[in-house]
């Protein structure tokens, strides 16, 4: 019984996590993120020794390459000076020396492999992990335009205009313009027609007759030809019904 109770908590904790992963695909993704961050610094710090082993490997393989060069030397000039006893004793330490060495090479190669390797494992782990978040990230952009767009469209279906509503607000709207725009040139067709038959016609016309009076007197009293003048134009005169002829 406690068995079954344990797997549906664990089925509505998964259900739980699950649905909170969907709806927060960008908090996810930076969880993941940081994760790889700090997998790869871990990472860094145990490769960190490998390479300090490394390093000692070499620095004792190159101590004890000197220390053969020495006493192979040593051993020989022995040799050379007939000093036998002497010679040997060197000479067997020489060659556990070199057993040494030979031991201390063989290791340091395998560390060096072994932090080669661990180094090209680490670089591509991280190359493929940054490719993958990239691909994520891209598709998240994707998912999320989709999103939108599609959202748009259920707006634009399910969105019924009425046409009582904001259609006939615009109507309204465009008539209320189209009547000020018809007030105003009204307006200013009245002012012009006023400004026409106003006064400084009239005053116009007094003018020019003066201008012309002036010119005459002008003339006249320095000899002048007179200035021809425009005479106002006269009706013809109408012929008179005399009615039926009479006889003599």
């Amino acid at each position: 019984m406690f068995e079954r109770l344990s797997k549906l908590i664990k089925g509505f904790l998964s259900l739980f996590i699950s649905g909170l992963e969907t709806a927060n695909p960008k908090a996810l993704l930076e969880a993941e993120v940081q994760a790889l961050h700090s997998a790869v610094g871990n990472y860094n710090k145990n490769l960190a020794r490998q390479a300090g082993l490394v390093e000692r490997l070499k620095m004792q393989v190159e101590r004890e390459k000197k220390e053969v060069d020495r006493m192979t030397a040593q051993a020989s000039a022995l040799f050379n000076a007939g000093q036998m006893d002497a010679a040997g004793r060197l000479a067997l330490q020489l060659k556990s020396l070199k057993a040494g060495l030979a031991d201390n090479e063989a290791q340091f190669k395998q560390a060096d492999d072994l932090y080669r390797n661990l180094s090209q494992q680490r670089d591509v782990y991280v190359r493929e992990a940054q490719k993958r978040i990239e691909s994520i990230k891209q598709k998240l952009s994707r998912a999320e335009i989709a999103e939108a767009q599609a959202q748009l469209a259920e707006i634009a279906t399910a969105t019924s205009f009425d046409l009582a509503g904001s259609g006939a607000t615009l109507d309204r709207l465009e008539e209320n313009l189209d009547q000020r725009m018809t007030d105003a040139m009204g307006k200013a067709r009245v002012a012009s027609d006023a400004a026409s038959a106003g006064e400084w016609k009239l005053k116009a016309e007094e003018e020019a007759a003066l201008e012309q009076q002036a010119l005459a007197e002008f003339a006249s009293a320095m000899g002048l030809a007179a200035a021809p003048t425009t005479a106002p134009i006269q009706a013809p005169p109408m012929e008179r019904d005399l009615g039926p002829a009479q006889g003599a």
